[in-house]
């Protein structure tokens, strides 16, 4: 992912260069950017939250005791894996109707619609795991985030 914005980086500027000079354009450039991205936020959000490096305010959980802030965490996430596993019900839904319907996106580039709904519905079913997952170790996930809000002075 890093290698692609990079190399957006690049061809953005590039793009305008060819533009201002007379020599044409890349029409299709903005939409590839725009597909990598959707693609990487959605794939990358469950290593994201593996990690701990998500935004979190734990104005809450920091000022109870150690024991019952451990169990609002496994309710966080398994209200997340309940959220997960709605939202990658309706993905499936979406990813069948799209297929079904042979529904496009009509762009300078022509994407399939369910390849969209595919990378959506991956995603989320990524993300419930790692919330179940996340229940089992409730303890280590506090602790880590702990040592990363202390790294970061907070």
């Amino acid at each position: 992912m890093a290698i692609l914005l990079g190399l957006f980086a690049v061809a953005i500027p590039l793009d305008l260069l060819i533009r201002r000079i007379g020599l044409g354009n890349m029409p299709w450039l903005y939409e590839l950017v725009e597909y990598i991205l959707y693609i990487g936020v959605f794939l990358g959000t469950p290593w994201v939250l593996r990690e701990g490096a998500h935004v979190r305010v734990d104005l809450l959980i920091s000022s109870l005791p150690r024991h019952v802030a451990v169990r609002l965490e496994r309710v966080l996430d398994l209200a997340g894996a309940v959220v997960a596993t709605i939202l990658l019900y309706y993905g499936c839904v979406a990813t069948m109707e799209a297929y079904v319907g042979d529904s496009r996106q009509f762009k300078t580039l022509i994407i399939f619609d369910w390849w969209l709904m595919a990378v959506f519905s991956v995603s989320m079913l990524l993300l419930g795991v790692e919330f179940l997952l996340r229940l089992g170790r409730a303890h280590e996930v506090l602790d880590a985030e702990e040592d990363v809000a202390s790294k970061a002075g907070f």
